[in-house]
């Protein structure tokens, strides 16, 4: 509820327990959100818009 209030989309956070002698698990789980995350979209909420 913390995410939306603060207008994250709560699918652009995920929390993994990976332990240091899984390499390969944690690159697993950073190519799969890497890919969730560019499905979703850039974030439109915050553009800053320019100011000069």
């Amino acid at each position: 509820k913390l995410l939306e209030f603060l207008g994250i989309e709560p699918d652009r956070v995920r929390m993994t327990w990976v332990s240091a002698a899984e390499g390969r698990k944690y690159a697993d789980v950073v190519r799969e959100v890497t890919e969730d995350i560019k499905k979703l979209g850039p974030m439109t909420k915050f553009r800053r818009e320019k100011e000069w």
